[in-house]
């Protein structure tokens, strides 16, 4: 078995019937913060702005109310976000790639990432959930790929020898669904049909915002929030001569967001939140001051978290990919200020790189992986791979920053209908979009 190509004609396993809610979403009738005039940053979003202007990379969302038992009143959900950064064909779906992380208040869990940390590179989907169904779909995806191993003939100790963390990351949806919490896990047979489900770009797939996927169940900045996503391209020609090279890269975003407060909602440079606040809105009930006797749960319900996925087809080492997870912190910082990383926060962010990458296996004499001889001291074998210089990276890290703001943004226009606790009482409003439009017609530096 040729295990130092991604492409393979062998297709994913299939499951049972698929109980996936139906999307109602087309990139057509998406609208994003630049529906309401807002443009972050200098660099071009690719033509979907979603992560899924990655070549190949596809992605599979399930949401489904929280519990069968809701209040009629009650628009509660529950669900997930499945990325293949290779997409879900054979051989590919399980080709490393190279990572990085960055950890900016711990609160939370991304598992895998020790594995990331000693070798450079994770070779599974990523995912992100809420928090009580991080065990369900480490499940799942464990599921998912040992049956697509099997469906490729590959044996039991092949499959040691590909071995690979699932990578899954949670923020707590313990406002929304904190009636019943144990009623928001998801089961690893749903995280299977979420697999089965994912696209590519050039398939049609859609990220679905807000209250879609992991990010149902989700506020952002006292705001229904949720899941987010936007893209940026990297030109590699220059203007002013051939030093660099003519190639174009991509890198997208995709972001769960569960934090902030309305105080802090800066969209632009425009205190936005202040403004609204100002103009007599209040935040939503569930956050709103109360007596000390009634307080809403504070700690993490409170202060809640963010997870950031950033993906490049440039060819980028592990110790790139750090620092470009880390400056995901910029575009966080643009849209919450000083009010992110909270003692309860866990931002967690992670990048990855699809450019193409060796097998990491070793080869015996007939070029075959199977035939390699195994033991104590094993012989030394290389890999060749193509790197980014150093002195290219700043365009990448202005990327990181914009796409993360605009994916942010994003996931709060994609909430904009809000969503009614499990109580059936609660009610999280969405982004008022006409009356942040308004602001940003009136208040907004356009130069």
């Amino acid at each position: 078995m040729d295990l130092n190509h991604s492409a393979s004609a062998a297709s994913s396993p299939k499951s049972a019937s698929n109980t996936v809610a139906p999307s109602p979403a087309t990139q057509q009738d998406r609208m994003t913060i630049r529906s309401l005039g807002y443009t972050p940053g200098a660099l071009s979003p690719g033509p979907l702005n979603s992560i899924l202007d990655i070549p190949n990379l596809s992605v599979g969302q399930i949401t489904l109310p929280t519990s069968p038992s809701l209040p009629k009143t009650s628009t509660a959900t529950k669900g997930a976000t499945i990325i293949f950064p290779r997409g879900t064909e054979g051989l590919k779906a399980i080709t490393p790639c190279h990572a990085g992380y960055a950890i900016f208040n711990g609160n939370g869990c991304l598992t895998g990432t020790p594995q990331i940390e000693d070798w450079g590179f994770t070779n599974t989907p990523i995912a992100f959930t809420n928090s009580l169904s991080l065990g369900g779909v480490f499940d799942g995806i464990w599921d998912w790929n040992l049956d697509l191993q099997e469906s490729l003939g590959i044996s039991g100790r092949l499959q040691s020898r590909l071995y690979g963390t699932p990578v899954v990351g949670e923020t707590a949806d313990w406002l929304i669904n904190s009636a019943d919490l144990r009623a928001s896990r998801l089961s690893a047979a749903e995280i299977r049909q979420a697999c089965t489900a994912a696209k590519t770009g050039k398939q049609g797939g859609v990220v679905e915002e807000g209250q879609r996927g992991g990010g149902a169940g989700m506020t952002c900045h006292q705001f229904s929030g949720g899941t987010g996503t936007s893209s940026r391209i990297i030109r590699g020609d220059r203007p002013s001569g051939p030093e660099g090279s003519e190639k174009e890269y991509t890198l997208g975003c995709l972001v769960q967001t569960n934090y902030g407060g309305l105080v802090d909602l800066t969209i632009g440079g425009v205190p936005i939140g202040r403004l609204l606040m100002r103009a007599g809105a209040e935040a939503s009930k569930a956050f709103a001051a109360t007596p000390a006797s009634q307080q809403p749960a504070a700690g993490r319900a409170d202060d809640g978290s963010i997870l950031v996925l950033l993906v490049t087809d440039a060819p980028l080492s592990p110790t790139q990919l750090n620092r470009l997870a880390r400056h995901a912190t910029a575009g966080l910082a643009c849209v919450g200020g000083n009010g992110i990383g909270r003692n309860f926060s866990g931002d967690i962010f992670l990048a990855l790189s699809t450019a193409p990458h060796p097998g990491e296996q070793l080869i015996g004499k007939t070029g075959a992986v199977e035939d390699a001889i195994m033991g104590r001291f094993n012989a030394t074998q290389t890999n060749t791979i193509e790197i980014v210089k150093n002195e290219s990276i700043d365009t990448f890290l202005a990327a990181a920053g914009e796409a993360t703001e605009e994916a942010i943004l994003n996931s709060l226009v994609g909430g904009r209908e809000g969503v009614v606790c499990m109580d059936g009482e609660t009610r999280i409003d969405g982004l008022p979009v006409e009356k942040v439009r308004a602001l940003l017609e009136r208040y907004l530096v356009r130069v």
